[in-house]
């Protein structure tokens, strides 16, 4: 396979490489440990906190009465493949913890904490989903998920989701070919797609007369940690597929830093709307970690079990912040 027959198939995957260390529009985003907030501790609580970070948990005091996943393959069912190594996911974690493999997390979900039931989270993520507006004219996916949704939800409603790998990836043949002026259409048309998304979901009374709307979204990691070696060190090998193709120790981050950047700037256009840092959260956690600090699965694409664990609470974080 020719590098650029090669490099045409990149959209197919399902998460990607990483862009800039871009704060949050809100501050929901300081949130690079990837566990609940606290200035007191809870009655049951831990207070060294077996999970990532040491901060104690909390349960969030903005209750809302519907939850919406949106996303790509991160929100939804990772690579798709040996499960057992990526589940728990994060949003099945946020719903109900699974206390028998998080027990230090017992109590803090939100079925516990709002009362939540299955029925009141609805899941329109999907893998390979993108955001970027599409060159006939019609919406993103990321804009068809929302679309989709029930014109009324009891409210309030939260939204969190994950977005952007798979455009990055896509966009990845131009960066490569040194190509800046399709990159810069690349950018450009990502955060077309993006802001319709944002602001469907946040236009007045979307999902009936006055009910409320936060939305927390993930901005894209990097699995190399802005390095360019792609190497999954638990299986002592390099990473396959795509990853192939990037020059090996070429930095990824300076070549990549103008999604983040965009996706920040127009994320804060739509109040409601918080960028939660993965990219941070995902530090040191990088594909070239040992096992025990390495947060991906063997595909050196989609978080492990442990990196949900990670979203979790970085999702987590960002609830506990909404007013």
């Amino acid at each position: 396979m020719s590098m650029r027959l090669a490099l045409g198939a990149l959209g197919a995957l399902c998460v990607g490489l990483s862009l800039s260390a871009c704060s949050s529009t809100t501050a929901a985003a300081d949130a690079s440990t990837g566990s609940p907030d606290a200035t007191t501790p809870t009655p049951g609580a831990d207070a060294g906190d077996a999970g990532p970070g040491t901060a104690s948990k909390v349960c969030p005091t903005a209750v809302h009465k519907t939850v919406v996943i949106v996303g790509d393959s991160i929100s939804d069912v990772g690579s798709g493949e040996t499960r057992d190594q990526q589940e728990p996911f994060y949003r099945t974690l946020l719903a109900q913890n699974d206390d028998a493999k998080y027990p230090d997390w017992k109590g803090f979900d939100l079925a516990t904490c709002w009362k939540l039931d299955a029925t009141k989270v609805v899941k329109v993520s999907k893998g390979g989903a993108i955001a970027t507006q599409k060159t006939d004219g019609k919406a993103s996916i990321l804009f068809d998920q929302v679309k989709s949704l029930p014109a009324t939800l009891e409210g309030p409603v939260l939204v969190v989701g994950s977005i952007g790998g798979n455009d990055v990836l896509a966009g990845l043949t131009n960066v490569l070919f040194g190509d800046t002026v399709k990159a810069k259409a690349d950018v450009d048309a990502y955060v077309k797609g993006f802001g319709a998304a944002m602001g469907e979901l946040t236009k007045p009374d979307r999902f009936g007369a006055g009910v409320k709307v936060n939305v927390l979204i993930t901005n894209i990691f990097d699995p190399s940690d802005g390095t360019g070696r792609f190497r999954f060190t638990p299986e002592d090998r390099k990473c396959t597929g795509t990853f192939q193709l990037w020059p090996e120790g070429q930095a990824t981050e300076p070549a990549l830093v103008e999604w983040n950047t965009a996706m920040t700037t127009e994320a804060a256009k739509y109040p409601g709307v918080a960028l939660l840092d993965l990219k941070a959260l995902y530090k040191g956690h990088d594909v070239n970690q040992a096992a025990e600090s390495n947060w991906f699965y063997k595909d050196c694409i989609h978080p492990n079990s442990a990196g949900h664990n990670g979203i979790r609470g970085l999702f987590w974080k960002g609830i506990v912040g909404l007013k």
